[in-house]
């Protein structure tokens, strides 16, 4: 008896610990964020000349996010960020500059802290002007820098920590696998996500798509 009593008291001992090893892993996992890489639109237009570190940049999320925890991020949730560097191009320099960086997601009334960067851009679905061209060849499943990490839209896995869908019949030349600056005219796009311009200003329109690589994190349910 004493013998089956010490056994159970041995086995209970171990499934807390277990519990505990699993506890303090998914909360490790929340403390990191989750990466991922989603679309979304611009709001609000930007112009280097008008802008300076710091301004408010709001996007609006082109798809769903479904987390595997349960958490879900309807298409149209909005994406706060800010403005890291506008310039214009002054006398004497050779380029104009615009950074972003991206730092929270609005669901249900709550934020999510994210750190998030540009992966692409692209013109919006109704936009048209001198400085929209065509997207090269290659551009829809990206063809710059790799992703290794990310979610690459509705090809994630089921075990994702989250995934990406767009709305049926989606007609845009971006998806989340994309990088770099597409038809879009005297634009380029480092690594970083800082875009430059030989012309007097760095300009994104009202609707620009974009594609974020960033690093949410997730609460934990």
């Amino acid at each position: 008896m004493k013998r089956c009593l010490g056994s159970i008291v041995l086995c209970l001992c171990w499934v807390a610990l277990c519990y505990s090893q699993d506890a303090q892993q998914i909360n490790q996992d929340a403390s990191k964020g989750t990466k991922v890489s989603f679309s979304v639109t611009l709001e609000k237009g930007l112009d280097s000349r008008k802008l300076k570190a710091g301004d408010p940049v709001t996007c609006l999320t082109a798809g769903t996010l479904h987390g595997r925890n349960g958490l879900l991020i309807p298409s149209g949730s909005r994406v706060l960020g800010h403005v890291t560097q506008a310039q214009a191009r002054a006398k004497g320099d050779a380029i104009s500059t615009l950074g972003i960086e991206f730092d929270k997601i609005q669901v249900k009334g709550k934020e999510l802290a994210m750190v998030g960067t540009l992966q692409a851009i692209a013109p919006g679905l109704s936009n048209s002007g001198p400085n929209v061209g065509p997207a090269e060849s290659g551009s829809l499943s990206g063809g710059g820098r790799g992703d290794q990490g990310y979610s690459a839209g509705t090809t994630a896995g089921p075990t994702a920590p989250i995934q990406v869908s767009g709305p049926s019949g989606d007609t845009r030349p971006v998806n989340t696998a994309s990088t770099g600056v597409l038809g879009i005219k005297n634009l380029e796009m480092d690594a970083n996500g800082l875009i430059t311009s030989p012309g007097k200003q760095v300009r994104l329109d009202n609707g620009t798509q974009m594609v974020v690589r960033a690093e949410i994190q997730m609460p934990v349910q």
